[in-house]
């Protein structure tokens, strides 16, 4: 081979190598996005957006468009209320198949997006279902960072659940409190974060986008100190 000829090869490589870096990002990124859609974090969902007049959110409630578009329909910077506790949408991107141009300026992704979904209207009853939907999404770079461009979204499946038949993670934290097993080495108290609804299971990572860490300690903070509160009012009223 001659050294015209490797260099051929090297500079091909680099490429493969570029675009293949180029779909774990962007694939990093819808599934951060899925994990702030969990808990409706309405600044990270925002910043997954490109900074482009050409965004648009092709919902099945209807078209928005531009990234004010996106701010309107999640309430970004409104005094919108935020979801109330109970509030579940864990909807998972599946066998996505991305597709990066060759001048890896932007790129295509093909999703199923599968899981539950609750969401408490203002009485707190709860409308819970099992979503299955399928996501095309069109993904752009800008300043070294993929962001999402167009999402076109339908839900094939949508299977309702019971209000009585879902399990809420306070009353699942009652369940295992009356596990009978091996002793835990450390075992679970009643004051567990994990079992109270609303709660953010911390992150290791930044946002993708901006590289920022996530709001999920400040939104723990706050409701756990309320749930904190409350449990002193109830205790205070006992003892009336």
């Amino acid at each position: 081979m001659t050294v015209k000829e490797m260099e051929a090869k090297l500079k091909a490589l680099e490429k493969k190598i570029s675009l293949l870096e180029d779909v774990n990002e962007v694939k990093r990124l819808q599934r951060a996005y899925s994990y702030y859609v969990q808990h409706m974090m309405r600044d990270e969902i925002y910043d997954c957006f490109a900074d482009s007049p050409d965004v648009v959110l092709h919902w099945l409630e209807g078209t928005w468009l531009g990234k004010e578009g996106v701010k309107r329909y999640f309430g970004v910077g409104s005094d919108r209320p935020e979801p109330p506790p109970g509030f579940l949408h864990q909807v998972m991107p599946i066998a996505g198949v991305v597709d990066v141009e060759p001048n890896g300026k932007r790129a295509k992704g093909r999703w199923y997006s599968f899981g539950g979904v609750a969401i408490p209207n203002e009485k707190g009853k709860f409308n819970c279902s099992i979503v299955g939907g399928l996501y095309e999404i069109e993904y752009i770079k800008q300043n070294g960072a993929w962001k999402m461009l167009r999402v076109d979204w339908i839900i094939p499946l949508n299977i309702k659940i019971p209000e009585d038949a879902w399990m809420s993670v306070e009353n699942l934290g009652k369940a295992i409190m009356n596990f009978k097993g091996p002793g835990a080495d450390i075992p679970p108290t009643p004051d567990d974060p994990r079992f109270v609804s609303g709660y953010i299971f911390p992150f290791h990572y930044n946002h993708p986008v901006t590289g920022k860490p996530t709001s999920e300690k400040v939104k723990n903070t706050k409701l756990l100190s309320g749930k904190k509160v409350k449990a002193k009012a109830k205790s205070k009223l006992k003892a009336k």
